[in-house]
């Protein structure tokens, strides 16, 4: 959930308990202030009735008392058993409305002019509910303002204060390690976030710091290692010239000779890494993806002919991009050979060019590796221990060192991959 849906949901659950609780509470007391004006006004009217009965036959009266509307009747009772005022609610029939409405009667027993007699006022109660229906409508109305004056209020506050802190956030999401470009903080007013802002800088520096003296060490070992593997190389050459050499002899400098060229690979793979990282492939030029193909493929023919592999090329588009043209032949080398290297006899190989993308579909064994490690370094099937694993690692390299993507996918024992150049 998001900081700013997490914040509005508190205030306004805390907005509405306090507006639904002083709702009530207002809606209670309004109406108990109400109730006790009407008892008010009734006790006033029956003093007045008491104090100033009307005259002449006073069975069944109507009248007006103090300019408000009032009912009274006055009948007659054989004995005085309650001389205290009663007060009930009632519904009394209302002629001008045409339907019965709801009144406040009180009543009382009292001797008039020498006669028991049971005094009953009534007065409506229609205007004081629709008064407290009136006054609940605005405080609801005033209570849905508020509420969405908080959530704008929300809004404005989470993006004003929080704007730069997101900003930051910004930044580290695309933040790389291997880019050059310096990274800036934006600065706030706030001082927890500026202090955030120093400690990411902080890190960045000492992550950058690592990353150049790892970057340096590598590079310094690559190229330590090349001088000594060229001596071993054409020592073990020498020794494989000699004719004295019995088999067992021959098979070990043989071996020897093989792990020198292995290692030499290895070498130079990381250098090429290392390169890329230190983006120095500045130069570009129209590169043709097909024409780097057929070159490679011509080279390959005699491996595809010994593996009896089908080749299928299906050129729909003439790819060409803006890149170094080593780079993107490094990059169809490792494709086209992973392709016949982890083929199967017999097998298919289907080359198809569209706009603007490059796939590539080979048979083979399915892979006894999880496909999201497929692109990473040193990551190789266990039926080719012989293999680097460098080879899409490199592939992968390229492909974001020009913003392009790679997918991979199988399906029915046919391996794809996929690369959308930008």
């Amino acid at each position: 959930m998001k900081l700013l849906t997490k914040t509005t949901l508190f205030f306004l659950t805390i907005a509405l308990f306090v507006l639904f609780g002083g709702g009530i509470v207002f809606y209670f007391s309004f109406r108990y202030i109400m109730n006790h004006e009407v008892k008010r006004e009734l006790v006033t009217e029956m003093h007045q009735v008491i104090l100033h009965p009307p005259q002449g036959n006073i069975i069944g009266i109507d009248s007006v008392v103090f300019n408000l509307p009032v009912h009274y009747q006055i009948l007659p009772v054989k004995d005085i058993h309650n001389p205290t005022f009663v007060f009930r609610d009632t519904l009394l029939f209302d002629n001008i409305m045409g339907r019965y409405q709801p009144y406040r009667m009180l009543s009382y027993e009292t001797n008039l002019d020498g006669k028991p007699v049971r005094i009953s006022i009534s007065k409506s109660l229609l205007m004081s509910d629709e008064l407290i229906e009136y006054v609940a409508f605005v405080i609801l109305l005033l209570s849905l303002i508020l509420l969405l004056f908080i959530i704008a209020f929300n809004n404005y506050f989470f993006s004003r204060i929080w704007g730069k802190f997101f900003k930051t956030i910004d930044v580290i999401k695309d933040y790389n390690i291997s880019d050059k470009k310096e990274i800036t903080f934006p600065e706030s007013e706030i001082t927890e976030f500026n202090l955030l802002n120093q400690v990411f800088e902080q890190m960045h520096e000492r992550i950058k710091q690592d990353y150049q003296n790892l970057k340096e060490f590598i590079e310094n070992i690559s190229h330590e290692i090349q001088n000594p593997l060229a001596i071993i190389k054409s020592r073990v050459d020498l020794l494989l010239q000699d004719e004295d050499l019995n088999k067992s002899q021959t098979d070990l400098i043989q071996s020897i000779q093989n792990s020198t060229i292995r290692l030499s690979n290895l070498n130079r793979s990381l250098i090429l890494l290392s390169k890329i990282d230190n983006n120095q492939f500045p130069d570009k030029e129209e590169v043709s993806i097909v024409e780097n193909i057929n070159y490679h493929l011509d080279n390959f023919e005699d491996i595809i002919q010994s593996k009896n592999i089908t080749l299928h090329k299906d050129y729909n588009n003439q790819i060409t991009i803006l890149a170094d043209s080593n780079l993107i032949s490094i990059m169809l080398l490792n494709l086209l050979k992973n392709s016949i290297y982890h083929n199967v006899p017999s097998g298919n190989i289907e080359i198809i060019t569209e706009v603007n993308k490059l796939i590539i579909r080979n048979s083979g064994k399915e892979l006894d590796i999880n496909k999201e490690d497929l692109f990473k370094r040193f990551t190789k099937s266990s039926n080719k221990p012989e293999s680097l694993g460098l080879g899409l690692a490199i592939v992968k390299k390229i492909c974001d060192y020009y913003h392009c993507s790679i997918q991979y996918f199988c399906q029915d024992n046919f391996h794809t991959i996929t690369i959308i150049f930008n």
